[in-house]
């Protein structure tokens, strides 16, 4: 790490200050705390590092604390991660990362910048929500092996990696801080997750990030992953009609739970008087007009079912007419450009504990059992709009440490409560998010937004899924018809659904500025009326149920990922411990290409495999095939669009 600390650069003198070790209980690894304190008792700067059983990997959170009875120097350029290591010269080096969200369709698109003798990279979301605009885990590879960071800040970070001849630096940390800490004071940097990894491939990499976050990381609930659920919701319904009721939610329930549906989500249509939903944040009482018994009823004919109950909420945004900024108004942050909406202030701890107060009496009340949580502006303008001139970054700072406290507090009061953060659809996955919360909704393009685009809301669906399970094993997305190609393009994972729109309704490419959502939303099937495709769709959940415990193998991209409408989409999961998978192929509408020869990743050349392929949700009769042909095979899929699912396990 590194700092500076009034004129001086921290390794200039950290190195002389009084430095203590502790040894800290570790489950599946070891873990220590540094201590390096000022003399003769000013600063004091505390690291908590993790190490992983199976795994060269390093994870820590550093913290500065003012042991003195004055203000600090001026702390600024707080960097938790500040590394530099060689690389043979003449050696390009090359910067894996992935878009972030930002309601496209090329959403988490894979990204590469290359790095020579003098090459720099450096990036950073905007408006201060942690995956917009750019994910905050990167790969750094270099001829045999690499670096996989993860950086864990739900706010705005900043890496960078820069390259001077043999040398490359790397740092993360908070884009800007420029603070004197009061006496008392302690503040935390944004935690780091540092992977090394030996190989010809920097899918490697990649791979062990998942596996790491899926061992070590990601929420169990009962002891047991928190999976992504097939979920049913009728927030479309609300969209075209402006409203909704306990009478519509009961009549679609039963016809969900029976196609196989294990969830079922309400959004954001039940607090409020009836405004839009948008202009209802900050009024948390449930709507008696649209749920005269609350929401409880739900919950429990979804529980009945087997099916847990989603409940949509966003604390975060107040708009400045409700009853939270009129009865709170101290509770709330405000910017100059923004007269209709402020922020909740998660750093204030009277604020926090009473949004704490009023959501565990909903979830409570309305037996909640995933808390999804969406947050639909950004925050940056706000934190820095209530930054003092030697304060900047505090008032960030201050808000993520309570959000995680807001979220940990939540998870220990409701000890079977699940979190879907949500965020405008994937705007704040970062490594702290994904150690409380999977993304189910991973990108709004998913949502109404995508479905002018005709088939390219598919296409969008295969990119945005495929890039981000190249660095998070698991995550949901949204299903908006049940033929085997949309069906499967929103398969990997979990997804939720609401009408079927049926293909011959959706735009050509010819006619895409033609139509707006709500003309697709019109064309729309509900679960529970006649015309809705039952069979196909139950065929679509049981095919996404026997492919499940495929999510949390190593994931390979067969075919380089792009949004191209003419182009083939191909991925893998690979389970080694069981050496079976499963691999996906999409035949875009409008590519020319019939076949596509692919070459399938962890396949043994000597070895048997049983093995499918369907281009329908009926899967034929496994065929005995030898590893070597298995691992080259050509895929044809006559039909654009059309999808072939290839299915194999070992022959025992």
């Amino acid at each position: 790490m590194s700092f500076r600390y009034g004129e001086r650069d921290s390794g200039d003198f950290l190195g002389s200050w009084r430095h203590s070790q502790e040894r800290l209980p570790a489950e599946g690894g070891r873990a220590a705390r540094h201590v390096y304190t000022e003399p003769p008792g000013g600063l004091k700067v505390t690291a908590t590092v993790r190490k992983f059983n199976g795994f060269d990997a390093l994870d820590w959170v550093v913290e500065l604390e003012n042991l003195g009875g004055a203000d600090t120097p001026i702390l600024q350029d707080i960097l938790p991660l500040d590394v530099t290591f060689a690389v043979k010269a003449g050696e390009n080096a090359y910067l894996h990362y992935a878009k972030g969200s930002r309601c496209e369709m090329d959403d988490f698109l894979p990204m590469t910048q290359r790095l020579g003798p003098k090459g720099q990279c450096s990036l950073s979301p905007v408006g201060g929500r942690s995956s917009n605009g750019v994910l905050p885990f990167m790969n750094l590879f270099h001829r045999d092996g690499g670096v996989v960071l993860g950086v864990g800040w739900s706010g705005q970070w900043q890496a960078t990696v820069q390259r001077e001849g043999r040398h490359l630096r790397l740092t993360a940390g908070m884009q800007k801080t420029h603070l004197r800490l009061r006496p008392g004071e302690k503040v935390r940097t944004p935690r780091i997750l540092v992977i090394n990894y030996h190989a010809d491939d920097p899918e490697a990499g990649n791979n062990l990030l998942r596996r790491l976050l899926l061992g070590h990381y990601l929420p169990r609930v009962g002891g047991e992953l928190f999976l992504p659920p097939v979920a049913h919701c009728l927030q479309s319904y609300y969209y075209l009609t402006g409203d909704m009721s306990e009478q519509v939610e009961l009549a679609a329930l039963p016809k969900a739970a029976a196609l196989g549906a294990t969830a079922y989500w309400i959004d954001a249509c039940w607090y409020g008087q009836g405004r839009s939903w948008w202009e209802e944040v900050g009024n948390w009482t449930i709507n008696r007009r649209r749920y005269p018994r609350g929401l409880k009823p739900i919950a429990d004919a979804a529980h009945a079912r087997g099916m847990k109950f989603v409940l949509w909420f966003e604390p975060a945004r107040v708009r400045q007419d409700s009853d939270l900024a009129r009865e709170h108004p101290d509770y709330i942050l405000r910017c100059p450009q923004d007269s209709s909406q402020a922020l909740l202030d998660f750093g204030n701890p009277r604020a926090r504990g009473h949004m704490l107060e009023v959501f565990s009496e909903i979830i409570a009340e309305s037996g909640v059992d995933v808390y999804r949580e969406d947050f639909n502006f950004d925050p940056l303008p706000y934190w820095q709009a209530a930054d003092g001139p030697d304060r900047v970054g505090m008032t960030e700072i201050r808000y993520i440490e309570g959000h995680y406290a807001f979220w940990d507090e939540l998870r220990g009061r409701f000890p079977g409560l699940a979190i879907d953060n949500c965020a405008s659809g994937g705007r704040r996955i970062d490594l702290e998010t994904l150690r409380r919360s999977l993304p189910l909704w991973p990108s709004d393009f998913l949502d109404v937004v995508g479905l002018p685009w005709g088939a390219g809301l598919h296409v969008g669906s295969q990119c945005i899924k495929a890039g981000l399970a190249r660095w998070v094993p698991l995550f949901a997305g949204g299903l908006w018809s049940f033929t085997p190609y949309a069906a499967r393009s929103a398969m990997l994972g979990g997804f939720v659904f609401g009408p079927h729109i049926p293909p011959q309704d959706f735009p050509g490419d010819a006619d895409l500025p033609a139509l707006t959502h709500a003309d697709l939303l019109a064309r729309g099937q509900l679960v529970h009326w006649p015309k809705f495709p039952s069979r196909q769709a139950k065929a679509a959940i049981a095919e996404w149920r026997s492919l499940r415990e495929f999510f949390p193998g190593d994931f390979h991209l067969l075919l380089p990922l792009t949004a191209s409408f003419h182009d083939w989409c191909a991925y893998q999961l690979h389970r080694p411990d069981l050496d079976a998978g499963f691999a996906l192929f999409f035949r875009r509408h409008r590519s020319p290409f019939e076949s596509m020869q692919v070459r399938l990743k962890g396949i043994k050349a000597g070895a048997r495999y049983r093995v499918s392929l369907a281009s329908t949700f009926r899967a034929p009769r496994p065929r005995s095939m030898s590893g070597s042909k298995l691992a080259g095979m050509t895929v044809r899929i006559p039909d654009r669009p059309g999808s072939v699912l290839l299915r194999y396990s070992r022959a025992r």
